[in-house]
């Protein structure tokens, strides 16, 4: 087996959210950080014919990227990942038998998460998304805020610590469905998430579901406290 590049992207994107992976036989791949806030589930082309537990995500990767056009064989307690290609030897053959990890050991989704009602849904697309996540690192602040009232949507980078601190509001829509008043609440470090157009749905019950409509990726991302929500 030899990994897509989609592949590889959501590895990486999900080792970020947690070192530790088990994949499950089949083509669903998901994880869940530490701090249970955020959890993510893809599909993928390949199929994987038996439980793989991996301790350190970043270190897999890195041994992939060793062996150029790597390919893959599965044994019941390892994994080899060899340059063959084709099943052919090429000259200077490299390989490394890469043991699997204990899942018991591992942080692992245990159960699939059902989305409550919801409240607000809104489309973010990725210019709008890098231009959050630019507006928080230029002015270092980590919490964000979409806000409602009568339809108009924003969203608000902002100190939640310090009321006179700099903030950076953005128009997200003027016309939302949702004519509540509302604030859906974030940390923006849980938005570990692929690049690209999301449509996000919002429930005060104080949780969130973001959905990648290009790419099989969904992410369920925990809202702080502080939300808010009058229909």
């Amino acid at each position: 087996m030899q990994l897509s590049n989609d592949t590889l992207e959501v590895l990486k994107n999900f080792a970020s959210i947690n070192p530790n992976l088990v994949i499950e036989p089949g083509q669903a791949i998901g994880t869940i950080s530490e701090s249970k806030t955020i959890m993510a589930k893809s599909e993928i082309v390949e199929d994987f014919p038996n439980q793989v537990g991996i301790y350190d995500l970043n270190e897999f990767l890195s041994v992939l990227s060793l062996i150029e056009n790597s390919n893959i064989e599965f044994e019941d307690k390892y994994l080899q990942v060899n340059s063959n290609v084709g099943g052919c030897k090429l000259p200077n053959q490299q390989k490394v038998t890469y043991y699997y990890s204990n899942p018991e050991i591992l942080t692992t989704p245990t159960k699939e998460i059902t989305m409550p009602s919801t409240d607000c849904g809104v489309t973010l697309d990725s210019e709008v998304i890098n231009k959050i996540k630019q507006a928080a690192g230029v002015l270092g602040h980590t919490d964000l805020s979409i806000t409602g009232n009568d339809g108009k949507i924003m969203a608000r980078i902002f100190d939640a610590k310090d009321a006179t601190a700099n903030d950076f509001t953005l128009e997200i829509e003027s016309d939302n469905t949702t004519k509540g008043e509302f604030n859906f609440d974030f940390n923006i470090s849980n938005l570990k998430i692929i690049s690209g157009d999301y449509f996000v749905s919002l429930s005060e019950k104080k949780i969130s579901h973001w959905q990648n409509t290009n790419f099989p990726i969904e992410y369920f991302v925990a809202l702080e406290q502080t939300t808010k929500f009058s229909a």
